[in-house]
């Protein structure tokens, strides 16, 4: 079900079971700064072990990417080296086994670093990614929504034909999500066998091609070694990766303040009153995780398919009371749901941006709520909203079991719906049971991540066409026929536009340039903020944990300091090192 939503999307959910920026390079098709290592490793192993604190247990995860649900995205992070990653400090890609990479109108061509191999000693080629881009295709990776083919050139190039015209930005965000977890002799054999048995397969013995190598896993911890075959090896000076099973939030704050045997926490929430226990080696790198928390609506219901309910929801909700209960050190307000990232959208909206409808981020407009209720239709019957067949609005609200920040925003939110006159109950589910639900379109409206997550939300396109489409619920939102239909709605200028939502956002992507994609990216939020597929409430900074007594830590200017994730990334780039 999510493996369209790629690592990213997976990766910002984790943050939530235990943090916004802009970020847009010059969009001129080529990567940016090289990934050669700027650590000062010599060569020489130590004899120490780092470890990573982690909430799942290991025995019931696995390496197989693809396969989102069990997937554990911090041990692929262990061992598979990323193509590309984005520095939110510079605003600008860096290659990691990319050493090139090359966009034009009708093509991309990836040039693979020449001393990139897998840790069993083979080298690796691009049949290893011929079989990749394959199993993408079969799995509908987005990557395949702008692509018509691919070519192998040899055995370190590979040339990806595109379908029209790309913004640079788009492949290149794509990329990010890719990792060299792919190889051909272990993989081929998905190839001629039905997709939903790849997207089942539970890798547990996985070749690496990054710093560590796979040792071992138990109800503790996943085990790894120095990985010699890794190109930056010389970067990595210590000997062993724990990623260590923790019982959840609290487990990692207490073993955080404790200083019991840990050396970070990947992803981890924390309210200020616990940050400030912390001691002082414990080092807070907060990175723009271009997600948070929202509403999704089912429009194929009666009353909250309703443009004018969805509203009148807009307005009840004060979004700055959210924040203050679940967590201000660290999340803040949109100051429009418009379907961007917040800290991103007056740079995209320009001149537009003063035309936006707020619906007040910092209070409740129960009157104007009470307005658009009321012209459409629904009066009050002894305090609560009540349709003409004399069905009450309200039922179950679902929120994620375990995600502690988020069940403190959503008690909040229906605390100010049912003060409006809702009757809405709280239901909290397993994460799995949670995506279930509205996969299944089982559900009025209930909490959901408004952004995709992670730096590709830094480009309108894929927040915007993430609300059309809910590709990680499988459009159980049903919106997507709606997305594709003319509407007409209200213009700027008062009058009325009539707009096919897909059609602008697709446009978006099609664009050379961020100038040439202004104006669509206009008319998308502009659509966007009035009939509000999804509500945009809250974004964040995610909050990553590394102690530095005995570890080295990169700088806070480093183009690596705010690069997903810091465990894991300061280790490829030598900014990670046993100092102890």
């Amino acid at each position: 079900m999510l493996a369209v939503a790629g690592a990213s999307g997976m990766a910002a959910l984790a943050g939530c079971a235990g943090g916004d920026d802009s970020g847009n390079d010059s969009g001129d098709g080529s990567g940016g700064g090289g990934s050669n290592g700027t650590g000062s490793g010599n060569g020489q192993v130590q004899d120490a072990t780092f470890r990573n604190a982690y909430t799942g247990n290991p025995v019931d995860l696995h390496f197989n990417s693809a396969a989102t649900q069990n997937f554990s995205w911090p041990a692929g992070r262990a061992v598979f080296a990323p193509f590309l990653k984005y520095s939110f400090n510079e605003s600008e890609f860096i290659y990691g086994a990319l050493e090139n990479l090359e966009i034009t109108e009708e093509d991309v061509t990836l040039t693979f670093r020449e001393d990139l191999t897998w840790s069993n000693g083979d080298d690796w080629t691009t049949e290893d990614f011929e079989v990749q881009i394959q199993l993408a295709q079969m799995t509908e990776s987005s990557i395949w929504g702008y692509l018509d083919d691919y070519e192998i050139v040899d055995e370190r190039t590979a040339r990806l034909i595109l379908s029209g015209p790309t913004n640079p930005q788009i492949v290149k965000f794509e990329l990010t999500n890719f990792f060299v977890d792919t190889k051909a002799e272990t993989h081929e054999q998905w190839l001629d066998r039905p997709v939903e048995e790849f997207l089942q397969w539970a890798w547990e013995d996985p070749v690496a091609s990054a710093m560590f190598s796979f040792v071992n896993k138990d109800q503790q911890a996943f085990e790894f070694e120095h990985n010699p075959e890794f190109y930056n090896a010389d970067n990595v000076n210590f000997s062993t990766y724990l990623i260590e099973s923790y019982g959840g939030n609290t487990a990692q704050h207490q073993a955080l303040i404790n200083g019991q045997n840990v050396d970070a926490a990947t992803s981890l929430f924390t309210p200020p009153e616990i940050a400030e226990q912390f001691p002082g080696n414990v080092v807070e790198v907060n990175i723009p995780a271009k997600w948070g928390y929202g509403i999704v609506f089912n429009h194929s219901d009666p009353h909250f398919g309703k443009r004018e309910v969805r509203q009148a929801i807009a307005h009840v909700i004060n979004r700055q009371q959210l924040v203050d209960n679940a967590g201000p050190r660290t999340k803040f307000v949109t100051p429009t749901p418009c379907g961007i990232a917040p800290r991103d959208q007056e740079n995209w909206l320009d001149d537009w941006f003063g035309d936006f409808e707020t619906y007040g981020p910092e209070s409740s407009n129960t009157e104007r709520a009470t307005e658009l209720m009321e012209g459409a239709g629904y009066t009050k019957e002894n305090g609560t909203w009540t349709a003409e067949d004399g069905t009450t609005l309200g039922g179950e609200y679902g929120s994620p079991a375990g995600w502690t920040d988020w069940t403190t925003m959503t008690q909040t939110t229906v605390d100010q719906l049912n003060s409006f006159g809702f009757d809405f109950s709280v239901s909290t589910r397993p994460t799995n049971d949670w995506f279930s639900q509205y996969s299944q379109s089982n559900f009025k409206l209930g909490s959901l991540y408004w952004l995709p997550g992670g730096s590709r939300s830094a480009f309108p396109y894929f927040p915007l066409y993430y609300q059309l489409w809910a590709t990680d619920i499988g459009g159980g939102h049903n919106y997507r026929d709606i997305a594709d239909s003319e509407q007409t709605i209200p213009s700027r200028d008062g009058g009325e536009m009539t707009i096919n939502p897909l059609e602008v956002t697709t446009q978006i992507a099609q664009q050379a340039s961020e100038e040439d994609a202004r104006e669509y990216v206009q008319q998308a939020a502009w659509h966007n903020h009035i009939d509000l597929p999804f509500l945009g409430l809250v974004s964040k900074f995610e909050q990553s944990w590394v102690t530095d007594d005995e570890w080295t830590t990169a700088e806070e200017g480093s183009t690596n300091r705010r690069v997903k994730w810091p465990p894991f990334w300061w280790v490829h780039e030598g900014e990670l090192q046993y100092d102890g």
